[in-house]
């Protein structure tokens, strides 16, 4: 059997006397057995070492464990699985010099690992046990979950281990759980780590949050970390043991991180902390694939799961593999991993290519759109900026909205009949956001690329927000990236209707904002004007006012533009300013 821990510097003679150990056993009933205890506590006198046992409810010793003269460290216990409402099934029992018995680490591995019981037994001068400290688990979901007895002499201890882990599964069979509930939401934790300041990092936590709700994920609670990324586990050893006991104290299914995370992080996080571990872009693709709506949006969004999930394939055996056949060439042939990388770069070149031909009919339906010389306007900004509020109240449609990130991700064309029976074409986009998945962003490109056919940009900020600044340089940076930068852009302050005047003003001032609020549509007025002043100047030779039947505009979403007669676009367009 192997030794687990610190074996430098100790001599052969206690090697062996400690591996010797494990032809040793105890009865079910007990912590210990007094034999054990004596054997065990004069190896540490020899050794001037900390030693632990790990006894399964046989009494069979499972591991050995030297640590040093301050502390004992329990290895990974993976192996061994946990049921549903299960502790462990193992019980640690250690030595300590000094007075000191239990401590704050002997709790945190107690409740980390959910260990039947941890015990402590105290040396004597002469190297014999003193007395035995002993705690375990309570089935309660109170911060202080678990009961520590009083330091006892080792022949008065009378606790019946068997009865009393019984009795704990039995009345806690959903305290010890992490397993997902029956219903739709799950409890989350979420971790934000970086090298920026406090500040920027609870702004990260923030967002994160709303994240998470709009994939219906309750947060209930949330930690912090200002250091660089620890390559395997992202977040520090103490940290990592905070997490783990705020996640078991309220019950939580799932960690989140504010960043990616490598498959050796997640895999290492998962082990230790056996909750599933999702990062920024996983939890952003799953707002995606519950928003998307149209048949192009869904494949956009699986094309982008797909590329995710292919470097994080995790390693397999070849147990599994197959044989090939003839002589020669006898031995592994295609492993499972490989069929599984293999059948998703398949899936993938069969996505790119439905994409492809549903993006030659978009080209075909901008040729048309540009036919009939109407002027296109384009709503871009931050995700939850109001941007389909907006285009709600300016054409009278009803295109769903919600106080959540990425409520809606299908491009919405509509007509909009501005005063003196004016017409142009106004779009919605998907909105962006702060480090914005790679694939994401690739599987969406066609899309966001015919933008660079708008003659003018609306770029809409929410001017509640505290970080409206960083929004700001967001969406400047993407565009830039898309190459539609030289595109003349309006911003458009939204929600004045929350924020004091000051703010308003310090909006115009700076961006040369048209403030309003998309819900009143009295506040629209001004913005129509600058729209009018802004396609004139940019297309002077394009006609605004078009006087002709109007026709259907082809979209990639047709059931999207329902155009009727000019008296119906009339009465159903907005026009807050009357003829003049």
């Amino acid at each position: 059997m192997d030794l687990h821990g610190n074996l430098s510097g100790l001599k052969p003679r206690q090697q062996k006397q400690l591996s010797q150990l494990y032809r040793r056993r105890c009865l079910p009933e007990q912590v210990i057995s007094p034999e054990l205890a004596r054997h065990l506590t004069l190896l540490s006198a020899d050794t001037g070492r900390q030693l632990g046992l790990l006894i399964d409810r046989s009494g069979r010793i499972e591991m050995v464990l030297i640590g040093d003269s301050q502390s004992i460290e329990i290895p990974s216990l993976h192996r061994y699985r946990l049921g549903r409402g299960r502790l462990r099934g193992l019980r640690c029992i250690h030595t300590s010099f000094g007075p000191e018995g239990l401590n704050r680490e002997d709790i945190t591995d107690l409740t980390m690992l959910r260990l039947d019981l941890m015990a402590v037994i105290k040396l004597d001068s002469a190297g014999l046990p003193e007395n035995i400290e002993v705690a375990h688990l309570l089935p309660s979901s109170e911060k202080n979950n678990s009961l520590t007895l009083p330091a006892t002499p080792l022949d008065k201890l009378d606790i019946h281990c068997l009865e009393l882990f019984h009795s704990l599964e039995s009345s806690a069979v959903t305290q010890f759980s992490h397993e997902t509930q029956d219903d739709e939401r799950q409890k989350a934790i979420i971790v934000s780590v970086g090298p920026n300041a406090s500040k920027t990092l609870d702004q990260s936590i923030a967002e994160m949050t709303e994240l998470a709700q709009a994939a219906k994920i309750t947060v209930v609670d949330s930690f912090t970390q200002q250091r660089k990324l620890n390559p395997h586990t992202a977040v520090g050893s103490g940290k990592l043991k905070e997490i783990i006991i705020s996640s078991m104290d309220q019950d939580v299914d799932l960690l989140i991180f504010d960043h990616d995370l490598s498959p050796t992080q997640v895999n290492n996080l998962s082990r230790q902390t056996e909750l599933k571990v999702i990062d920024r872009t996983l939890l952003i693709l799953d707002i995606f694939a519950r928003r998307a709506l149209s048949r192009e949006g869904k494949l956009k969004v699986e094309l982008a799961q797909l590329k995710y999930r292919l470097p994080r394939i995790s390693d397999k055996t070849t147990a599994l593999s197959r044989l090939t056949g003839g002589i020669g060439s006898r031995g592994p042939g295609e492993t499972t991993l490989e069929i599984d990388r293999r059948r998703i770069r398949e899936r993938i070149s069969k996505l790119e290519k439905r994409l492809k031909k549903m993006a030659q009919s978009r080209t075909i339906a901008r040729a048309k759109r540009k036919k009939n010389q109407l002027p296109l306007v384009s709503i871009v900004g931050y995700t939850n900026a109001g941007k389909s509020t907006l285009l709600n109240s300016l054409t009278q449609s009803q295109v769903f909205t919600e106080d959540l990130p990425f409520a809606t991700l299908d491009p919405t064309t509509r007509r909009l009949r501005l005063p003196r029976e004016q017409e142009i074409i106004i779009t919605d986009t998907v909105g962006f956001i702060k480090n914005l998945p790679k694939d994401l962003l690739d599987a969406f490109r066609t899309t966001l690329e015919e933008l660079a056919e708008a003659d003018l940009l609306l770029h809409v900020v929410d001017s509640n927000n505290s970080e409206l600044e960083e929004q700001i340089e967001t969406v400047n940076q993407l565009l830039e990236e898309l190459g539609l930068s030289q595109i003349p852009t309006l911003v458009v302050a939204n929600k004045i209707d929350l924020v004091p005047a000051e703010i308003v003003q310090w909006l115009k001032k700076r961006y040369q904002a048209i403030a309003l609020s998309a819900r009143r549509k009295e506040s629209l007025a001004p913005l129509l004007d600058e729209i009018i002043k802004a396609l004139n100047k940019s297309s002077p030779n394009r006609p605004l006012s078009l006087h002709r039947p109007a026709t259907k505009l082809p979209s990639q979403e047709p059931a999207q533009d329902k155009c009727g007669s000019p008296e119906e676009d009339l009465q159903k367009s907005f026009s807050p300013v009357p003829p003049k």
